[in-house]
């Protein structure tokens, strides 16, 4: 049940910006917004279930934010130039690496701070969270697309929450010895040499 309204929650996010499509730069930053939000509930439905999770107000509030706020993004008067196509570079950046990573992590994908075993190929040897990075990326080049300050501003809010996330996450997988030697190994969370 929680893997079709998963789904579904994806579905729904996709669908305001859906039919925005066109064949110009704009048309094409929407098509891959969608696209990635398709194949996030394509992978809802594939899910393993996990070995450990930590479920509680906090865990539910950060994870709800990341899954919400993305979605709640939007079309606007499309930049033109280099903007444009710097941003639709971004957004192609973003989606691959997210996909990439995801495909990686195969069925072990999840929303809420989970133990599904540990991912240690791919982007996963350079960064631990190579799907947040992917969504910043993505959606950097998305309001650069679309600029707007409603998508400026929920990239901005969304970040805390993402940040937050990413430390329950951690503070979850520490108690596997197998993730801290991981730790130790990557040192870098979101972008290596830098973050």
């Amino acid at each position: 049940m929680s893997n079709c309204l998963l789904g579904a929650a994806f579905v729904v996010e996709a669908w305001p910006i859906a039919h925005k499509l066109s064949f110009d730069p704009s048309g094409l930053a929407n098509a891959i917004w969608v696209v990635g939000a398709a194949i996030m509930g394509v992978m809802c439905f594939a899910r393993f279930a996990p070995r450990s999770t930590t479920v509680n107000l906090s865990t539910l509030l950060a994870s709800g934010v990341m899954l919400v706020f993305p979605g709640l993004m939007r079309p606007t008067t499309h930049s033109i130039g280099a903007p444009a196509i710097v941003g639709v570079v971004l957004e192609l950046s973003g989606v691959i690496l997210t996909q990439v990573a995801r495909v990686y992590m195969g069925r072990s994908f999840g929303v809420l701070p989970a133990n599904r075993g540990i991912v240690l190929k791919g982007p996963f040897r350079y960064m631990r969270h190579p799907v947040y990075f992917g969504w910043l990326v993505l959606s950097t080049g998305f309001a650069m697309c679309n600029p707007s300050w409603r998508n400026i501003l929920i990239i901005v809010a969304t970040l805390p929450f993402m940040v937050w996330r990413i430390d329950q996450e951690e503070s979850h997988l520490k108690a596997d010895p197998e993730y801290r030697a991981y730790m130790d190994r990557v040192r870098f969370r979101l972008c290596p040499g830098i973050v």
